[in-house]
């Protein structure tokens, strides 16, 4: 026998109540998610939740690969970005950006969840501009690329870094990388044996700074770059 319909008025309102909670539910969510950015690099996409941030992304892309191109990277790389509203931790450290070698996908916090995270710790003791945190993209950009162009069959940590921080600083607008290296006295690195995960781990903005001049004082910096894609850096003695 058929059931008869249900004439209950205080469940029909409850269906009610739960279809227009659902409904409100589905709306904020699409209100809210990331929206795709294709950027002129091919094979570049960003999800970003503000189309500023997204844009100012695929500008740090295309800055970052035209530098590394006329560094003699390959930069056919093909990866997404996404611009995180949240803090990002890597081995129980807040980190500025990850890369995820085997999915090519980049998490960088959005230009407001940067802020928050200079709050806490000011990168290189900059105040957090656009342009510091286009530098948190070119870093982790780089990282993407040179994992394409390294002939290693397990290239070392801090040969990654090395190229991800000396590019980073090296798209800086001049003005922004003069005052940035104003704030430390480290001498860069002497020899190559000095570029090594012990340094890198002890602080890694320092690393950086002496990554950076090292790159400063080559005479053919492209030269030292395929030097670091093609064969192990000397161990520290």
């Amino acid at each position: 026998m058929p059931r008869p319909p249900d004439t209950n008025i205080g469940v029909q309102v409850k269906r009610i109540r739960l279809m227009l909670v659902l409904l409100l539910a589905l709306a904020n969510a699409s209100a809210y998610s990331a929206k795709l950015i294709t950027c002129a690099a091919p094979g570049v996409n960003v999800y970003s939740y503000e189309a500023e941030d997204g844009d100012l992304a695929c500008q740090a892309v295309g800055s970052t690969l035209a530098f590394m191109k006329s560094m003699g990277f390959h930069v056919d790389t093909r990866f997404t970005i996404e611009l995180v509203d949240h803090p990002l931790r890597l081995h129980g450290s807040e980190v500025t950006g990850t890369y995820d070698s085997r999915h090519l996908y980049i998490e960088v916090p959005n230009f407001s969840q940067a802020q928050r995270v200079a709050g806490r710790h000011a990168p290189f003791g900059m105040f957090m501009s656009h342009e510091i945190w286009q530098s948190f993209i070119a870093h982790e950009v780089a990282h993407a690329v040179a994992q394409a162009n390294f002939r290693l069959a397990k290239p070392g940590l801090a040969a990654h870094e090395y190229i991800a921080y000396v590019v980073q600083l090296a798209t800086l607008p001049k003005e922004t990388s003069e005052e940035l290296l104003e704030r430390f006295d480290n001498s860069p690195f002497r020899h190559e044996r000095q570029i090594n995960r012990v340094f890198l781990e002890l602080d890694p903005e320092v690393f950086a700074v002496k990554a950076y001049r090292h790159y400063l004082a080559q005479p053919d910096p492209s030269e030292f770059f395929q030097r670091l894609l093609n064969r192990n850096l000397s161990s520290p003695r």
